[in-house]
């Protein structure tokens, strides 16, 4: 549908789309069953501009004045060939690299930040911890100060990019008693020593996008690789991830716009009691619910990511665009598969690949019932 982009972001989305049609989806069955990263791809998407969405031109970005719609763009096409891919760099372009850009010195910015848009290195954002996920005040992993930095010691868990990146950007607390006001963000090269990935996670779900449990064994992170302020650094950091939520939106409508025209291309091709299947009233109504629900998730989100442009409060609007989104497109992804029938069952169709990664949206960033425990707040509640 038509969302009133304007000429300069509908350009954008045909050329994103030109790439993702040529580029992507052709190896997204196969990036699927083997869960592999693919280097090429992220390299290529990276000379071509697309992770300088959101940056100034001084360190190789677009310097565009509309980026959160943009980027929610970049997300939504990459998300309709592979969820797994898309998470991949939704993670690395945002808040992986947001943190060195808003509150990383020049030298940080030019030795991780420069080469992670040029798509020469991989970052990633370490904040879950087995006994701290929704609940970041009690994370456990410290970091005590030493002479000339900090020392880190814990383990972090569920992070996206973990084993493949360059960098992270790793929550620690310098003093637990102070809860996330005590939490600070701590930028790590993934070869200092005392670094090291614990384990790969397998997942049911979005299984090219790289997701780690992390080790942290007295690792040494020099003063100025601090990112924020001595206190309440997280609380900084706490508005990308809310920006973020705007971006898992834009995934959960891209996979749910693929699971949609898969099954509505089946509809018309299928064919029972001798005649396509789409002409029974109950596909019919399913493939109408499943527009309802993607046009409902597509206006919202593209609204909340104006309003961010917008520089105005969006923690209502992004939780709201995450669980109408999340939730919703599940619900068109069943629903395609239910089109499909027993031919849904199998690999060689991709909409159990759809329906599968639909459920990544509605728990990587905050499940959908933290989402509503987060607008109930707000409303005073």
């Amino acid at each position: 549908m038509d969302l009133f982009l304007d000429k300069d972001q509908t350009e954008f989305q045909t050329h994103i789309a030109r790439w993702v049609e040529k580029r992507l989806a052709p190896q997204a069955a196969a990036l699927d069953r083997s869960g592999a990263f693919s280097r090429e791809l992220f390299k290529e998407l990276g000379e071509l501009g697309y992770y300088g969405v959101m940056y100034p031109e001084a360190y190789g970005g677009s310097g565009l004045k509309q980026p959160y719609v943009y980027y929610t763009i970049l997300c939504e096409e990459l998300a309709r060939a592979s969820m797994g891919f898309a998470a991949t760099v939704c993670m690395h372009a945002s808040a992986a690299t947001h943190t060195i850009y808003a509150w990383g010195n020049e030298a940080l910015r030019q030795r991780y930040l420069v080469p992670a848009i040029r798509g020469d290195m991989v970052g990633a954002f370490a904040i879950t911890e087995a006994n701290a996920g929704s609940d970041a005040g009690s994370i456990r992993t410290r970091a005590a100060k030493a002479d000339g930095g900090w020392r880190l010691n814990g383990t972090k868990i569920f992070t996206s990019n973990g084993t493949i990146a360059d960098f992270v950007t790793v929550a620690a607390t310098t003093d637990p008693a102070k809860k996330v006001r005590g939490i600070g963000l701590f930028l790590v090269d993934t070869k200092t020593e005392g670094f090291r990935v614990g384990r790969k996670l397998e997942k049911f779900t979005t299984h090219c996008s790289d997701t780690a449990e992390l080790v942290l064994d007295d690792v040494f992170v020099a003063d100025e690789c601090r990112l924020g302020d001595a206190e309440g650094g997280f609380l900084n950091a706490y508005k990308a991830l809310t920006i973020d939520r705007i971006f898992t939106a834009a995934l959960a409508i891209g996979n749910g716009r693929a699971a949609y025209d898969a099954a509505f291309k089946y509809a018309t091709e299928r064919e029972q009691f001798g005649q396509p299947i789409g002409k029974f009233q109950a596909v019919q109504f399913k493939l109408v619910d499943m527009l309802a629900q993607l046009d409902q998730a597509r206006i919202y989100t593209y609204y909340a990511a104006s309003l961010a442009d917008q520089g105005r409060p969006i923690t209502i609007e992004a939780a709201l665009s995450k669980i109408i989104a999340a939730d919703g497109c599940n619900e068109v992804c069943q629903k395609a598969l239910n089109i499909f029938g027993g031919y849904g069952l199998m690999d060689e169709f991709p909409v159990q690949r759809y329906l599968r990664d639909s459920y990544f949206p509605m728990i990587g960033g905050g499940t959908s019932d933290i989402m509503r425990l987060i607008v109930a707040r707000q409303l005073g509640l």
